[in-house]
């Protein structure tokens, strides 16, 4: 396999980010919007399945797909050959989550547990798949980059990638389904868009694996039981207290993502397609400050960076309660950008 070596080799590997960020947050952002406003299922049968397989499962699948990961064995290392293996399983998963059998129309009867089942399933295979190659990919962060200093570079690199995966899953997929309709349908336009974002998630992981190495020392070391490992995690102080404090985080920003399709539609009163314009002036803010968040963590340390950012989140979140136009909505996404610049660049350190 083909390894690139300096800075060559790390902006590679995170350019990986690009592919979580893309998948995730298409997914964040506009799966409930499909399955409610274009599909019509039930919003009660949307929420169940999605708490059960993309929530619940997903607090379940994270630390076995570690487990795994860490039991891995093989001349390739334990990491990369589930990047290597299941990334275009996981992007088939993610072209079918946006390919629900209805026959290409919205449902007469919201109320349908065949969709409701196909949903669930779908998603839960689609979030196993996801899981084990993104965690394996993010385990090589701080196994190939130990210093403070390599880290805040390497996370730069990542988090920029993540921005411009971003900035496609929020800004553009929208146009995707806007260009495709006329020709496909509005089905076909969402399954389309789904499939432009999955394929260039997948060649985002690919190239990542030119900057991905395992050092031999980690490789040897023996994996815990797993029940031993989960009572560590759940006891060590550290880990817990950063678990908790990363849990609000996904969890307000889970909320934003999900939220903004229908703020914008249905509180400011604007179309589908004007949701762009509020993810780009947030992702370019958060990309234009990664500098000086940089230069903030080197010199003031990760934790204080982090407490920072999310206070200056929080507050900055405060107006979207009285929020009425497209500028003054635009106003907010600066502000809330320049927040999530410093939590992002510093959650993973």
């Amino acid at each position: 396999m083909v390894y690139l070596k300096g800075k060559p080799g790390k902006i590679a590997y995170g350019f990986g980010n690009f592919g979580q960020a893309l998948l995730f947050h298409a997914i964040g952002a506009y799966l409930i919007f499909f399955y409610t406003d274009v599909v019509h299922l039930d919003p009660a049968l949307v929420s169940l399945a999605f708490l059960i397989s993309y929530g619940i499962w997903n607090a379940i699948n994270d630390p076995l797909a570690g487990h795994i990961s860490d039991r891995t064995r093989t001349r390739w290392g334990r990491r990369i050959p589930f990047i290597l293996f299941c990334t275009p399983l996981m992007v088939l998963l993610f072209v079918l989550v946006w390919t629900p059998p209805t026959g290409g129309v919205p449902l007469a009867v919201p109320f349908n547990l065949w969709i409701f089942f196909y949903f669930a399933i779908i998603i839960a295979l689609f979030e196993l798949l996801y899981t084990l190659v993104t965690v394996s990919y993010t385990s090589l962060f701080p196994e190939m980059f130990e210093g403070l200093k390599e880290r805040a570079e390497v996370s730069i690199y990542r988090q920029v990638s993540a921005m411009v995966g971003l900035i496609i899953a929020f800004a553009t997929m929208p146009l995707f389904v806007d260009a495709l309709t006329g020709r496909f349908g509005i089905f076909g336009g969402w399954t389309g868009a789904g499939a432009i974002l999955g394929f260039c998630a997948g060649g985002a992981f690919f190239i990542s694996l030119l900057g991905s190495r395992e050092r031999r020392e980690f490789s040897m070391e023996k994996a815990l039981p797993f029940i031993t490992s989960f009572r560590l995690a759940i006891t060590n102080r550290s880990f817990f207290t950063f678990a908790s404090a990363n849990l609000m985080i996904c969890f307000i920003w889970s909320w934003l993502s999900a939220m903004v399709p229908f703020w914008t539609v249905y509180v400011l009163g604007l179309g589908l397609q004007d949701v762009p314009i509020l993810w780009l002036t947030n992702f370019t803010v958060a990309i234009v400050l990664y500098p000086l968040w940089k230069k903030i963590c080197v010199r003031y340390g990760s934790k204080k960076t982090l407490f920072l950012s999310v206070s200056l989140y929080t507050i900055f979140l405060l107006p979207i309660l009285v929020i009425g136009d497209l500028w003054q909505a635009i106003a907010l996404m600066a502000f809330l950008g320049a927040a999530l610049s410093g939590i992002t660049i510093v959650r993973d350190i």
